[in-house]
């Protein structure tokens, strides 16, 4: 019996990436052959590299159009049991990196020395169910909901809206060994989030990604979509956000406050630097209002959510832990948002 291999890449949407899939058929006589819910019976080397038509994904010309799909990572597929999703990193046909290939930044970063600070990264995913009307599933045909307030970690019809996608998704996710540490409802209807990691700076990244895809996947079966806009409803409502926990060994050991400290005025000292990777229409999102800072300015605090970075109170009181940048919006690339904190806080150009 053959093996299913549902080859996953990010391709070169400008703004803002999209996902892209095919599946690959594999036999062979000495084929090795998954059980749900491992990581460890399907060895990567199993996925061979493959080719995709990147003029179709943005990444390519027609007169020139392969590129090559390098698996980088794999797990279980929830969809077909016993068969395997697969992260894959693209490379140009002659073998080099390609220019949308963000998690090559991270290789480089760490293998210019930030490896040594063993980074720890979470990310806290929100996104936005949305309805046929192209407006956020759970807003009236004409006009808008009760203001927002009720509907954050919330039970009940009228608050809750999409709960079959989101419960199917939460299941999904788990199948498939994913690095996934919580779930809950957001602050706006038909907004969720869900947190990855604390894991490495490739790893935590390679989860998102195909946590992303796995969402937008199970959405598919409601004839529900999903988005990560920064800004779904226009007006008095929270945006969309993807929050970055980080930390270095030097964080996490007694005293690491300091640490955290200095970090967090590297990071205020490369403002702009940080933005330009932080995703699409910032601008929208980082206002000052809405649990924000104004991206125009730079401020971090003990357990203030209107600071651009949000040292916990339990880190400030015991001295050591992480802190957490609340700026990328959820459409960010977290390989970008990884490697620009890596870049700053290590000290690499």
């Amino acid at each position: 019996m053959p093996l299913l291999a549902e080859y996953i890449w990010i391709d070169g949407t400008d703004r803002t990436k999209e996902l892209r899939s095919k599946t690959k058929v594999l036999t062979g006589d000495n084929l090795p052959f998954s059980k749900p819910g491992t990581l460890t019976d399907v060895p990567l080397s199993t996925f061979p590299d493959w080719g995709a038509d990147g003029s179709s994904t943005n990444q390519a010309n027609g007169d020139d159009s392969d590129i090559v799909l390098k698996p980088v990572f794999a797990c279980p597929d929830p969809f077909r049991t016993g068969n395997w999703l697969v992260l894959c990193e693209v490379f140009n046909g002659d073998g080099s990196v390609h220019a949308t290939n963000t998690r090559s930044q991270v290789r480089a970063v760490l293998e210019a020395g930030a490896d040594k600070t063993e980074s720890l990264f979470g990310f806290e995913q929100e996104y936005t169910f949305m309805g046929a009307d192209e407006k956020p599933y759970g807003f009236p045909e004409n006009g808008f909901p009760e203001p927002q307030g009720p509907y954050y970690c919330s039970v009940g019809a009228g608050k809750i809206f999409g709960r079959e996608v989101y419960e199917d998704f939460m299941e999904r996710v788990l199948e498939a060994g994913l690095m996934i540490s919580g779930f809950n409802w957001e602050v706006m209807p038909g907004q969720a989030e869900f947190q990855v990691g604390a894991a490495g700076p490739l790893t935590c990244p390679d989860h998102v990604w195909v946590a992303r895809w796995i969402l937008h996947r199970t959405a598919e079966d409601y004839g529900i979509a999903v988005t990560l806009d920064a800004k779904p409803a226009k007006g008095d409502w929270n945006g969309a956000g993807m929050h970055v926990n980080f930390s270095t060994a030097e964080m996490r050991a007694p005293g690491g406050i300091a640490a955290i400290e200095k970090a967090c005025v590297a990071i205020g000292e490369k403002r702009q630097e940080h933005l330009d990777v932080y995703g699409d229409l910032y601008e929208e999102r980082l206002t000052g209002a809405h649990e924000t800072c104004s991206y125009k300015e730079f401020r971090y605090g003990v357990a203030d959510r209107t600071a651009s970075i949000r040292i916990p109170r339990h880190v400030a009181e015991e001295g050591t832990g992480y802190l957490e940048d609340r700026r990328p919006n959820a459409n960010a690339d977290p390989y970008e948002v990884a490697a620009r904190m890596l870049k700053t806080v290590c000290g690499i150009d």
